[in-house]
């Protein structure tokens, strides 16, 4: 599989490749949905004899133009190149957003960027994608004859599932409830959660339960209470019970995710995990005495076990 190649700026593709199919998008969480419309692209890279480009942009633009307002990601920047690749894309141009180049008219997007800096020969959009100076652009604009014959546009319709259509603020919606299940109806692969191992109280280790704690930092939070999850650590996946909360027994006012690798006594201190949420098993809870907070715990441990062996060959799963 050959490695994404990853631009930062358009102007850094000038003269870089002779013609592409261009896939626009912010593809949080690349859902089935967004997989759909990749795919779509992929085959007519390939029938056009072009090179398949990914266009998105980073950070959100909401967080340029209206601060605060913007979307909660459903996978940090390394996990979308991640996938990415394994979704068979070699091209990523990740355009730095900023105040300046959100004045960029729709004019100049199509015949600066696309036409000139890409060389697109195929644009390939969802049905309600604007772009553009106030999102002046759409597929209308697109349509009305600025392509001028150097390019040809692909609107690839909304995919519909068993839940209906596939979106990043429905998986938003079913993340910040817990519903691990359809989550993964929709992402096509288990929500998750990655980075970097720091260090805490260690009072899980003081009750015999070690944990590997990961800030969310910019990434949407779960619901608060106890998964059945998957660590993937040093190229295999660990079952592993996972806490995300505030842990209400011990008075804590940081909400951050925990996970008890099963079986595991490796110091991973500073070490980048990726963090998978299979199943939701309980609320968190305030108990009597720390006993029975550490009967729980057991009890937890085994739930976990006896999910993850029933539901499915985890290690059929992609690295």
């Amino acid at each position: 599989m050959k490695k994404i190649k990853l631009f930062r700026d358009y102007k850094d593709l000038e003269n870089k490749f002779i013609k592409t199919t261009v896939a626009i998008g912010n593809f949080d969480g690349l859902h089935l949905g967004h997989q759909g419309l990749l795919k779509k692209a992929k085959n007519l890279s390939i029938h056009s004899n072009s090179k398949l480009l990914v266009f998105t942009f980073y950070p959100h633009p909401l967080k340029i133009i209206r601060s605060g307002s913007e979307p909660k990601n459903i996978s940090r920047f390394s996990s979308k190149l991640r996938r990415l690749q394994n979704l068979g894309v070699e091209i990523v141009l990740a355009q730095k957003f900023s105040h300046d180049f959100s004045k960029t008219s729709a004019k100049e997007f199509v015949e600066k960027i696309l036409l000139r800096y890409l060389n697109a020969v195929k644009i390939v959009v969802g049905q309600d994608f604007c772009f553009g100076y106030k999102r002046q652009g759409n597929i209308e604009f697109l349509s009305s004859g600025i392509l001028d014959g150097k390019a040809t546009l692909e609107i690839v319709k909304p995919i519909i599932g068993n839940f209906g259509r596939y979106s990043s603020t429905a998986i938003r919606d079913l993340i910040t409830k817990g519903n691990m299940e359809k989550v993964k109806n929709h992402l096509g692969s288990f929500f998750e959660v990655e980075g970097k191992v720091i260090k805490g109280k260690m009072l899980g280790r003081k009750l015999g339960y070690p944990t590997a704690n990961i800030n969310y930092l910019d990434c949407i939070i779960p619901k608060d209470g106890i998964y059945a999850g998957l660590v993937f650590y040093s190229g295999e996946y660990h079952k592993a019970a996972l806490s995300t909360g505030v842990r209400p027994h011990f008075k804590g006012d940081k909400r951050f995710l925990e996970a008890h690798i099963l079986n595991f006594k490796k110091n991973i201190y500073g070490s980048r995990l990726r963090v998978l949420f299979v199943d939701r098993i309980r609320d968190e809870m305030i108990f009597k005495n720390t006993d029975l907070l550490k009967k729980q715990m057991s009890k937890d441990c085994l739930e976990v076990k006896r999910i993850l062996d029933i539901k499915f060959e985890y290690k059929k799963l992609e690295k």
